[in-house]
């Protein structure tokens, strides 16, 4: 199983849609099942955004292979948040 996360703070003429990083990490997917955790309207400064959370409970039950994003900035803007996200994963 593969989770796809994408996130948008704002929509703006030059950002990327939320339904086109979508489309681009399924094509990542290659054919495989995914689950898609998406959060409009939410920065990238903090983690606490309903679906990021959602994904990172689901995960607790539902181990995926791979977690696909359109870039990294769009789970965080912050190093010290990736860390943590790593820590939890190989738990």
């Amino acid at each position: 199983m593969i989770a796809i996360y994408a996130r948008q703070s704002v929509e703006k003429e030059d950002s990327i849609s939320i339904e086109s990083q979508i489309e681009m990490c399924e094509y990542e997917a290659r054919g495989e099942e995914y689950v898609v955790y998406k959060d409009k309207g939410f920065s990238g400064k903090d983690t606490n955004r309903p679906e990021f959370r959602r994904m990172l409970a689901d995960i607790k039950y539902q181990k995926p292979d791979f977690i696909v994003c359109y870039r990294l900035d769009r789970i965080s803007r912050c190093v010290s948040d990736f860390s943590f996200l790593i820590e939890r994963l190989n738990q």
